[in-house]
């Protein structure tokens, strides 16, 4: 290699580093789903591990309600006030949003244990779902703290160490206590709820320890102050909701029509399906923060480098997985246990969906990071819409393979329509 070699490698290695150990993370993450899928499905059966996932359901729907978007308005506040030097304002953000945040657990905790009951007979028509659903109410508040302190990290500049916190500590914990014998249904939904809370104290010490990432020169840059925290996350609030609620939508609609047999096989082909979004959103929360501060910094040139190289990466990542999906769903489905095979279609119909999700990736929070949450709300709001108009016609028609149908439309409309809105508002930086 020679000398004037030597300057490009450094700044390569610089570039990609923090995405090597983000899909790292993603990696254990994605090693630790899936032998806690296939742990669960087989220790549990049918009908008792479709009890589990429509737990673990309910639990990120009620976490991501009780986070009203604070996880994701710090980082870009903490992002771009680090980026023009200002810290006490980083930190006041993230104190703020941590408050915020620990009222909403425990109010969509509170929420959870007063209609559990109501819940599970009325809506999913199976009396056997109320204790469980009681039992995850305890993890709503640790679940919702972990991908808050989470984006604390974020914010700070430190994205490998958020994306442990946040996506690899806690699947793992929870693989863990299933090696060592936690083998019954309340025990798994215990140790769930420990799992989160393990990774939220994690998350807490790394975030007390941890050192802002402050660009040189940074103090002498005059930026105008961005909008109070609660403007920013009232609108991501509300996509994340949204967001979340258009992956549960049809599990909960199949778990209204379908027996909790069907509702197992439909969800481990769904979870299967969604291991390319943690692709996806691995490299779009590395990318996050980045996106701020170059937005708040006016640097378009590398914004627009910034966006193309996470759309590369993501294709690069998230492809040969779906191919795999989409030639052989049956045996990846055998392999999780006896008789989810039978959601071998559906599989194929959702990687389909993610195919398109792999080739326009990271829109979303391209948008969510420059200060245009209020169109990405409008964008989920249609989104919501087409999901409760196709999801009343789909579901009690076509049960497993109509839900299927669903969460591929609703991933399709998603992903073309923020790729249109980033070409459209902000074309220096598609």
């Amino acid at each position: 290699m020679t000398l004037a070699q030597a300057p490009s490698l450094r700044r390569l290695v610089a570039t990609y580093a923090p995405y090597a150990g983000g899909l790292m993370a993603r990696g254990v993450e994605l090693v630790a789903k899936l032998g806690l899928y296939m742990l669960a499905a087989r220790i549990l059966g049918a009908h008792e591990a479709g009890l589990y996932f429509l737990c673990m359901t309910w639990v990120g729907l009620a976490a991501t309600i009780a986070r009203a978007g604070f996880e994701k308005a710090v980082v870009r506040h903490m992002a771009g006030d680090v980026a023009v030097g200002r810290l006490p304002q980083a930190r006041a953000a993230m104190l703020t949003g941590f408050g915020w945040t620990v009222v909403g657990s425990l109010l969509a905790t509170l929420a959870t244990l007063l209609i559990a009951a109501p819940a599970a007979i009325h809506i999913f028509d199976d009396p056997d779902l109320t204790r469980p659903l009681l039992i995850a109410a305890t993890a709503i508040g640790p679940q919702a703290l972990c991908y808050f302190v989470a984006g604390a990290l974020f914010g700070y500049g430190h994205s490998v160490a958020g994306q442990w916190v946040q996506n690899a500590s806690w699947p793992a914990f929870a693989l863990l206590a299933m090696l060592a014998g936690v083998h019954s249904l309340d025990g798994m939904l215990y140790a769930l709820a420990l799992s989160n809370l393990a990774s939220a104290i994690l998350g807490i010490v790394l975030v007390a320890r941890a050192r802002p990432v402050v660009p040189a020169g940074a103090e002498q840059i005059d930026a105008d102050a961005l909008p109070a925290l609660w403007r920013t996350a009232l609108p991501l609030g509300i996509v994340e909701v949204v967001q979340v609620s258009l992956n549960s939508i049809p599990l909960l609609l199949l778990a209204a029509f379908a027996t909790a047999a069907d509702v197992g096989a439909f969800s481990v082909a769904s979870r299967l399906s969604m291991l390319i979004w943690v692709v996806i959103i691995s490299i779009g929360a590395i990318a996050a923060p980045r996106f701020a501060a170059l937005h708040r910094l006016g640097d378009w040139d590398a914004l627009r480098a910034q966006n193309r190289r996470a759309r590369l990466l993501v294709a690069l990542c998230a492809l040969p997985p779906i191919a795999l999906m989409i030639a052989f769903p049956a045996p990846l489905l055998a392999l999780i246990g006896p008789g989810f095979e039978v959601a071998a279609t559906a599989l194929v119909i959702m990687c389909l969906g993610q195919l398109i999700n792999a080739l326009l990736p990271c829109q979303d929070i391209m948008l969510a990071m420059t200060g245009h949450g209020g169109i990405l709300r409008w964008l989920n709001a249609a989104q919501l819409a087409v999901c409760a108009l196709a999801g009343a016609a789909l579901v009690p028609l076509l049960g497993m393979n109509g839900a299927a149908i669903l969460t591929a439309l609703v991933i399709v409309q998603g992903a073309i329509g923020t790729a249109w809105m980033v070409r459209r508002l902000m074309p220096q930086a598609f």
